[in-house]
C-alpha cells in the first residue's frame, strides 16, 4: 500500500484515538479507533491485536440487531477473526442480507462484507466456506449499479477456480483485474495483480 494511504489511515486513527481519550464514556469512539487500528496493523504487518479483536467481538455480541454501523465494524475487521468467529458472524449476517436490500448504501455495505468474507476464506484456502458465500451473493445478485463490486465478485470466483486447479483461471483473474484498471480503479487493480503474482 502506498505511503500516502497509510498516512491517511494513521491520521484517521489518531483522530479517533484523541476523541476516545477525551470522551472515554463514549464507546463508539473506542470502537472506531479500534476498527481503524486493525486496518492499520493489517497494512503495516505490525503488532498482535488479539485484545482489539476481542473488544470488537464483545461489542458485536452485545448488539441484538445489527445495523449499518455493526456491518461496517465486522466488514472492516473480519480478516482478523479466527475461523470459528468468522463462521459464527458470517452466519449471523447471512439471514439479514435481505433486510438491507432496499437502501443503496446498506446494500453496498452488505455486498462488500460478503466479498470480504469470500476473499478471506479464499486466502485461508477454505473452499467450502468460500463457496457458501459465493452462492449466497449469486442468489441475492449484484446489480450493475455496483460495478466495482460486480467485477470484484467475478475476480473472486476466478480465484476460487484457481484453488480448484482449473485451467485458464489465472488468466481469468488477470482479465477482471485489468477491467478494474481500465475503468479507473488503478490502485485496486495493482493490488490484485500483486496478489495474482503470489499465487
Amino acid at each position: 500500500m502506498r505511503k500516502k494511504s497509510i498516512d491517511k489511515i494513521i491520521e484517521i486513527h489518531n483522530f479517533w484515538k484523541e476523541k476516545s481519550q477525551q470522551n472515554p464514556e463514549n464507546k463508539y469512539y473506542k470502537i472506531n479507533e479500534t476498527v481503524v487500528k486493525t486496518n492499520l496493523v493489517m497494512v503495516q504487518n505490525a503488532e498482535d491485536i488479539k485484545k482489539d479483536t476481542d473488544l470488537l467481538m464483545n461489542y458485536l455480541e452485545s448488539v441484538s440487531e445489527w445495523g449499518r454501523y455493526e456491518l461496517w465494524v465486522f466488514g472492516n475487521c473480519l480478516r482478523h477473526f479466527d475461523d470459528n468467529a468468522l463462521k459464527y458472524y458470517g452466519m449471523q449476517i447471512l439471514g439479514k442480507s435481505n433486510y438491507y436490500h432496499s437502501i443503496h448504501l446498506n446494500q453496498q455495505i452488505v455486498i462488500r462484507t460478503f466479498l470480504n468474507l469470500i476473499d478471506t476464506w479464499l486466502r485461508r484456502e477454505n473452499l467450502i466456506q468460500a463457496f457458501k458465500y459465493i452462492n449466497h451473493l449469486k442468489e441475492i445478485g449484484i446489480s450493475i449499479n455496483f460495478f466495482y463490486e460486480k467485477i470484484l465478485f467475478e475476480y473472486h470466483k476466478a480465484h476460487y477456480k484457481v484453488l480448484q486447479k482449473q485451467n485458464g483461471a489465472i488468466e481469468e483473474m488477470k482479465k477482471h483485474a485489468q477491467t478494474l484498471g481500465d475503468y479507473g480503479y488503478s490502485v485496486e487493480a495493482k493490488a490484485l495483480f500483486e496478489e495474482i503474482e503470489k499465487l
